[in-house]
């Protein structure tokens, strides 16, 4: 499908330099020439090629399509004559003047006719010459005059080749356009719960040795400034303690033996559930400080 916008693209081009170089020297490439002496020559010397199609385009005010389908035509003449065919200083204008005929009246309903081709060549081709030329190249082509879209695509390849790298470029670009989110999409993404906690994973303060390293040092200061405020109390020195001893040593066991089940109940429950103890105090013991830890979280 590029190979056929190409070649769209290229017929809505103008005529250009480039072109005529080329269907020059696709002419020069079907035979060779050996210079003559003959009065002819020398009364009216033939121009350079590329100038006489030059000439040819600007009187006959030929469009690319038609101009350059004659690379097909020259195309398929080139492998009809022999190599080994010379002609005279004329014959490579002959045949880009036949071939051009041929494309001419081929693709359009209304072309110039053979005596205005004959005008177009300032005198170098009479109008006989031109008819003769015509018949010519109709017997070469067996008069099967068919230009298909796969020939032209082969003959213009050169041609075609940068516009079809321009049209895949372009399809790249405009599929990268198509699916570029647009400022509102971004804005949205940006604002919702996924893209904030991925936001929130690829944070890597947490993990990094660096952070690691600071909540270990914090902890070590903060269990430095507990073990501080702690003192301890010798065994020896509690009275409580003693108290506490002494009271548990003078308990009768038969006092307790034959008391009810539901007595029994109520003196089981926890002593740690009752809420009218005494705590005890030590002298001098300071009250334990807020650690410096702090929530990183």
């Amino acid at each position: 499908m590029s190979d056929i916008e190409a070649l769209l693209q290229f017929n809505r081009k103008p005529v250009s330099q480039e072109m005529i170089t080329y269907l020059a020297r696709s002419t020069e490439s079907i035979i060779q020439v050996r210079e003559t002496h003959s009065m002819i020559d020398v009364a009216i010397p033939a121009p350079k090629l590329e100038l006489f199609i030059k000439k040819l385009v600007k009187y006959s005010n030929v469009q690319t399509p038609t101009l350059m389908a004659t690379t097909v035509f020259l195309t398929k003449l080139r492998s009809i004559i022999p190599a080994n065919v010379y002609g005279i200083e004329t014959t490579r204008h002959r045949i880009f003047l036949g071939c051009l005929i041929l494309s001419a009246k081929t693709l359009n309903d209304s072309s110039p006719l053979n005596k205005h081709w004959a005008q177009y060549t300032d005198g170098l081709l009479h109008l006989k010459e031109v008819n003769t030329i015509e018949r010519e190249l109709l017997e070469y082509f067996d008069w099967n005059l068919t230009l298909s879209t796969n020939d032209l695509i082969q003959s213009l390849a050169p041609f075609l080749k940068p516009i079809k790298d321009q049209i895949i470029r372009s399809r790249q670009q405009e599929l990268l356009l198509f699916n570029a989110p647009t400022p509102s999409q971004l804005k949205s993404y940006m604002n919702s719960p996924q893209s904030r906690s991925s936001s929130y994973n690829s944070i890597p303060s947490l993990t990094s040795s660096n952070t690691i390293s600071t909540i270990n040092s914090s902890r070590s200061r903060s269990s430095l400034n507990y073990s501080a405020n702690i003192q301890t109390i010798p065994e020896g020195e509690s009275d409580v303690v003693s108290q506490r001893k002494t009271s548990l040593s003078n308990l009768d066991p038969n006092k307790y033996a034959n008391t009810s089940v539901s007595e029994k109940r109520k003196s089981s429950r926890p002593i740690i559930l009752k809420t009218g103890l005494d705590k005890p105090m030590v002298a001098g013991q300071t009250k334990i400080k807020r650690s410096n830890w702090t929530n990183f979280f």
